[in-house]
């Protein structure tokens, strides 16, 4: 590694200096590939999501003169500012501390907050707490219906990309990926809002049983994340209804789509409307660079191989419905406590649906901007196809290697890039597995990439019979089974029904893993992360922020999860 900063790495925000790369691997879990970075987030994601910050009214133009006041790349990695969370905390008038255990779970390494000039603004507080009571009562949220209908759209009115020109390719790209500055509003307002309900909550049952705001999180409903689950989960039916075609699934998911085609119509017509629908899901999905399930459909086959194999009894529906069973407990035991307070009781009615309501439009916000980046994923994805078939490029996927200003380029010399593209992966590579800081301050040097070691290289703590660790309670539940660690849900063959998924992190991709597991630990989350709002949704016990899960816990450990209390023992070895 070289001291310089990589490609894609953008300037810091003078204004809002701290960084870290908590929630932000839920988004990108890897180094993201230049052309992702250069050509959707840089130019529009960035901008939207200051955008989004500002319509909560707690912001001004001197808080974003700089578009990085939203977040950055360090090491060709997303990282989320830091800041500009904290002074949504400060000017809601909840405090720094709150806003810190919501969405970064009490990190260890978290640095201490100082205020900077600006921070403290009465005016802004007094938007922002206009802003926390809509969250509060507003019964829907139209723009986010707007978003969804705009995403689907470019989906319908995609063309045949086979048809027309490589230059045609590219300004499809670019012109779709201009709409991300507008659907990044959703995925923002759900985000910010989404810490208004809970943070009412915890106020309201301070002094009552501690994961009580926890289990009232539980059933939320209309969770897009998790609709290709259930999708799946239909899909999953017809292959274990047909022996025919349960023998096209034991011979493996290789080649397995045009073998169905022509032979079971039923599958095959459904499983193509699955694509169509939820296609722009798949690992490390907000990085154009990444296959995805439309581009490799042998990644949800793989998870239908999987879930065909589990009973009625553990179907997603079922499962959600003894987690509503958690929820009504949990309403009984929070009215007890409040007592006869009628304001109070009101209040509490108001912040549970507020708590629900905005983990759907978190999740609907996540799935319409990724929509929308799929359909510049595809026109490039079909430019790199051409180019490597005319010996143009080493191989399509060499095309995500380019950043947006080389790709004009292309149209006069189209072999110009082929050699500095395969030199430019061997660089991009060794970003991948660094351990990178968690929080970057930069007031001070940032270390360079030279200074860092590979996960590999960093040594952990064993662990043994007995141990109990300790994350963020997030999906309740108590159960016990066999640790499978899996660092890609493309990489998931050994796990079998009622095993414990153990993750690095989860993105939307993961949820139906979330259907075969009997419970899930990730090593980074807080209570409003992806695994904790999917897992709910799905009645599946959770413990999320469990640093170093993946490298402490061993693979085939028998461990229990209590996923209320946020905790994980370790009971055989």
């Amino acid at each position: 590694m070289t001291d310089s900063k990589w490609i894609i790495d953008t300037e810091t925000s003078p204004r809002l200096p701290m960084y870290t790369r908590m929630n932000a691997n839920d988004v990108l879990s890897d180094p993201i590939s230049p052309l992702g970075a250069s050509m959707a987030w840089i130019p529009h994601i960035f901008r939207g999501w200051c955008t989004g910050y500002a319509l909560t009214g707690g912001y001004d133009n001197d808080d974003f003169a700089h578009p990085n006041g939203s977040g950055g790349f360090f090491y060709g990695c997303l990282y989320v500012n830091l800041s500009a969370t904290r002074l949504y905390g400060l000017r809601l008038g909840v405090g720094v501390e709150a806003v810190d255990a919501l969405w970064f779970g009490g990190h260890p390494d978290l640095p201490p907050y100082i205020e900077q000039p600006g921070d403290v603004n009465p005016a802004l507080s007094a938007k922002l707490n206009e802003f926390a009571a809509w969250a509060l009562s507003a019964p829907e949220y139209p723009d986010i219906e707007e978003d969804k209908r705009i995403a689907a759209e470019l989906r319908a009115q995609r063309p045949d990309l086979s048809a027309i020109s490589d230059a045609a390719l590219v300004a499809r790209a670019r012109s779709v990926l201009a709409y991300e500055r507008l659907v990044w509003r959703g995925e923002t307002i759900g985000g910010v809002g989404g810490a208004v309900g809970p943070g009412t909550l915890g106020q309201l049952l301070a002094g009552a049983d501690s994961t009580l705001v926890i289990r009232l999180s539980s059933g939320a409903g209309d969770v897009d994340s998790a609709a290709p689950a259930f999708a799946m989960w239909e899909l999953s039916r017809i292959v274990r209804g047909d022996a025919s075609l349960t023998a096209e699934f034991d011979k493996g998911v290789d080649g397995l789509r045009d073998r169905v085609k022509a032979s079971h119509p039923t599958f095959s017509t459904a499983f193509e409307q699955f694509l169509y629908d939820f296609g722009y899901r798949g690992p490390n999905e907000w990085d154009m660079g990444s296959d995805v399930w439309e581009t490799k459909p042998s990644l949800p086959l793989a998870m239908i191989e999987r879930m065909r194999l589990l009973d009625e009894d553990q179907s997603p529906r079922a499962r959600a419905a003894e987690q509503h069973k958690i929820f009504d407990a949990a309403v009984a035991e929070a009215k007890a406590f409040i007592g006869d307070n009628a304001e109070s009781l009101a209040l509490f009615e108001m912040a549970v649906k507020s708590t629900h309501r905005f983990a759907g439009y978190r999740e609907r916000g996540k799935a319409n901007c990724v929509r929308v980046l799929h359909e510049a994923r595809v026109a490039m994805a079909e430019l790199g196809r051409r180019m490597a078939q005319r010996g143009h490029l080493s191989k399509a996927s060499d095309i995500f290697l380019a950043v947006d200003d080389e790709l004009d380029g292309l149209m006069i010399d189209p072999t110009y890039l082929k050699d500095r593209l395969v030199e430019r992966e061997a660089e991009w590579k060794k970003l991948f597995g660094l351990d990178v800081p968690m929080f970057i301050d930069t007031t001070k040097p940032i270390p360079p990439a030279s200074s860092l070691k590979y996960l590999t290289d960093v040594a952990v703590d064993a662990v043994k019979v007995g141990d109990v660790l300790t994350g963020g309670a997030s999906s309740s539940g108590v159960t016990r089974g066999i640790a499978r660690i899996v660092l890609s849900p493309d990489d998931a063959t050994n796990l079998e029904p009622g095993d414990i998924l153990v993750a690095p992190q989860t993105d939307p991709s993961w949820t139906p893993l979330f259907v075969v597991s009997g419970a899930v630990v990730v090593d980074v989350g807080a209570p409003n992360s992806h695994a904790m709002i999917v897992s709910r949704e799905l009645g599946i016990p959770c413990v999320a922020g469990v640093y170093g899960a993946t490298r402490r816990i061993p693979d085939g450990a028998t461990i229990e999860v209590d996923g209320a209390a946020g905790t994980v023992t370790i009971v055989s070895l």
